[in-house]
Order: C-alpha cells, then sequence, then structure tokens
C-alpha cells in the first residue's frame, strides 16, 4: 500500500462514495424523523430487535457496526422514551429488551422506511445499476450479510 496522498480522480471516487451514501442515508432518516418520530439510529436498533425481540447488548452493537459507548448512549435515550428496556442476564450480559412502545413505533416507521428508501434510492437506479451496486457492496463489504439473501 503507497503512503503517497491520493490522486485528484482517487479522490472524486472516495468523495462521490462519501456523498452518495450520506445524502440518500440522510433523507431516509428526515423521513423517519418527520412521519414516524424515530432517527435512523433509533430504527437501525429497533430492527435488529424486532425478530427476537431481545439481544445481547454486545451483539447488538456488533450488528451495528458501533463500539460500547456510542451503544449505551443510544440505548439509554432510547430507554428513556419507553422503546426498550436493559437486563442484566449476569454481571458481564446485558440483554436489550424491545417493548411494546418500541414495537409500536416500529411497526409504524417500518413503511416510512421502505417508501423512502424506494424514493430515494431505489427508484432512481436502473436493474442495471442495482446489479452493479449490489455488486460492489459485495466486493468491498467487510461482512457479506446481505449477498445470499
Amino acid at each position: 500500500m503507497s503512503n503517497e496522498s491520493l490522486s485528484p480522480q482517487e479522490l472524486r471516487v472516495w468523495h462521490a462514495f462519501r456523498l452518495m451514501g450520506l445524502d440518500v442515508l440522510s433523507r431516509v432518516d428526515r423521513d423517519l424523523a418527520a412521519t414516524a418520530g424515530l432517527s435512523g439510529s433509533e430504527f437501525g436498533v429497533l430492527s435488529r430487535l424486532a425478530g427476537k425481540s431481545e439481544m445481547r447488548q454486545q451483539v447488538l452493537a456488533e450488528s451495528m457496526g458501533w463500539d460500547k459507548s456510542r451503544l449505551s448512549h443510544q440505548l439509554t435515550r432510547m430507554q428513556h422514551r419507553g422503546m426498550i428496556e436493559r437486563r442484566e442476564a449476569d454481571k458481564r450480559t446485558v440483554i436489550v429488551v424491545l417493548t411494546g412502545q418500541g414495537r409500536k413505533m416500529l411497526e409504524a416507521a417500518i413503511p416510512v422506511h421502505a417508501a423512502s428508501v424506494r424514493r430515494n434510492l431505489l427508484s432512481r437506479l436502473s436493474a442495471e445499476q442495482t446489479a452493479t451496486l449490489v455488486r460492489m457492496s459485495n466486493l468491498l463489504g467487510e461482512d457479506d450479510e446481505f449477498a445470499n439473501g
């Protein structure tokens, strides 16, 4: 790997990649906040809990790609809003539990999220561009969680 600065072309690719992701994410986050009253981070936590209703805090942090501190602060805010509860399983394990209120908020947000993703990403791409984006994600992504499903 070279220690040299990025070339102008490499910088254009890097900035295009970052701006594309930030733009789509911020549009979806705005729609969630305005229509469902959830931040994108809250939606991410709730959607991960939805299938199981509870999850070890460390596993949740790993699935979000967050460090323990960031998740802990997020969960504190969500707990104050009644979306989740935290329970000690033992001295080293905390279980995050989806509450009835959290489930209701998630259920209201799911169609908002889906419509926003369709409007701000999927409808703007051709079938070929979508396939290319998935291939790029599989190539560049560290965790190939969505490649086979």
